[in-house]
């Protein structure tokens, strides 16, 4: 795997909390080009997952995006969830509505792949069922 990944993968992650649309959607499309042909993508996902506790809300948001966009093109068994959920929970109550509105539909793309698992897991973490 290319190791270079990690060191390419922290100003991507800045990059995802740009003011300019246009930037952020490159950045992202570089991560997932990254995971076609450098390296798989839980592999590039252990190093992204830093981005769930970026200081800009921006870069947590992409973050969050980003996951969506990898189980759309990559599936679910192309990543540890039990690895990535957790990162989610945290970002339910996050300081941002962007933030935690992101992870939501992060969190319901990750249960349109996998389906109840997902669901008992939460309610492990003390996500009430109601959420």
């Amino acid at each position: 795997y290319s190791p270079s990944s990690p060191v390419v993968l922290l100003p991507l992650i800045d990059r995802m909390g740009d003011a300019k649309d246009q930037v952020r959607e490159q950045a992202q499309n570089l991560i997932l080009k990254l995971m076609d042909e450098a390296a798989p993508p839980m592999y590039i996902w252990e190093r992204l997952a830093v981005g769930f506790k970026h200081k800009n809300y921006r870069s947590r948001e992409g973050v969050c995006l980003c996951l969506i966009a990898t189980l759309n093109i990559y599936g679910a068994q192309s990543l540890i969830l039990s690895k990535l959920v957790p990162h989610l929970c945290t970002a339910f109550g996050d300081s941002n509505s962007q933030v935690r509105d992101a992870a939501i539909l992060a969190i319901v793309e990750v249960y349109r792949h996998v389906g109840e698992k997902v669901r008992i897991d939460l309610t492990k973490r003390g996500i009430p069922p109601g959420r």
